[in-house]
């Protein structure tokens, strides 16, 4: 009898820094980091049991001079391997009186259980000062706004980080990102972006992360074309209710190629540790570079 394919176990979860859960994203933010969520958020990543786990809004702050290096320490808690990207810095504003009191990262991780080969970052588009946030017709509040006029948050720049893992299954390669939260145009080209990085990146590849949009968005579409989807491979099908992953919005992605998941799922048991809950799939490799 032929052995088993070795099994790749991907897991991506929107942390939310240890805020937890909530709207709208509370002023001053980084008072509501709790030690005792970030634990949670460690343990359930221990839990997960998953050779990577990539997340997103992870933060690293200096409130007041204080250092708070959540990927280092992610990484120290879960006994895993850690590569960080963020490509922009912002100050952190006290909204009493203005007053600058330190400086701000927020990024994606990959956690790996052995070290990541080949690692890279990549900033990923953003819409142009004229092009509007939303069209015209959409109805949304941001209708026919330009980015120059609208609040920085509609643009921030967002990045993907991955590169190569080794294990039983060989080389696997992985691409994460956080895709923005407004601007339907300026999230497919930064999905599409996303799409041509993974495709270079040969297979077995996972890209995940996310991405601000349902599995059948138009905006997805270069991704959902161009790679398998876990939750669709073990037959939970776009608006099953199984995908929801922050609220009713099902966002939280694992997209694949030369991969069969063989089981993929929302990780309900992570509770409020952070408003999104953690999406984990288990893999077969089926096809190897070339």
């Amino acid at each position: 009898m032929a052995p088993a394919p070795p099994a790749i176990r991907v897991a991506t979860w929107n942390i939310r820094a240890a805020i937890g859960p909530g709207e709208p994203f509370p002023p001053a933010w980084w008072r509501h980091v709790r030690r005792d969520r970030f634990e949670r958020i460690a343990q359930q990543i221990v839990e997960l049991d998953a050779d990577v786990v990539a997340l997103q809004e992870v933060a690293l702050l200096t409130p007041h001079g204080e250092l708070l290096d959540q990927p280092l320490e992610l990484a120290r808690l879960t006994g895993r391997h850690v590569r960080y990207a963020a490509v922009h810095a912002f100050a952190l504003i006290e909204p009493e009186d203005g007053r600058a009191i330190g400086a701000a990262t927020w990024g994606n991780a990959l956690l790996t259980r052995v070290p990541l080969d080949d690692g890279f970052t990549i900033g990923l588009p953003l819409g142009g000062d004229d092009d509007p946030v939303e069209p015209h017709d959409s109805g949304d509040p941001l209708a026919g706004v330009p980015f120059a006029e609208a609040p920085y948050g509609t643009r921030e720049p967002r990045c993907a980080v991955g590169g190569r893992v080794a294990g039983p299954w060989g080389d696997l390669a992985v691409v994460t990102a956080h895709l923005a939260y407004a601007g339907a145009d300026q999230r497919r080209a930064q999905a599409d972006e996303l799409a041509r990085i993974g495709a270079g990146l040969g297979a077995p590849v996972v890209v995940t992360g996310d991405f601000n949009a349902a599995h059948e968005a138009p905006e997805l579409r270069s991704l959902a074309s161009d790679f398998d989807d876990a939750f669709s491979a073990v037959g939970i099908a776009a608006g099953d209710p199984r995908r929801a992953s922050c609220g009713p919005l099902a966002i939280d992605h694992l997209f694949s190629r030369g991969l069969r998941a063989i089981d993929c799922r929302v990780v309900t048991e992570a509770g409020d540790a952070s408003d999104h809950l953690p999406v984990v799939a288990t893999f077969e490799v089926v096809a190897r570079p070339a």
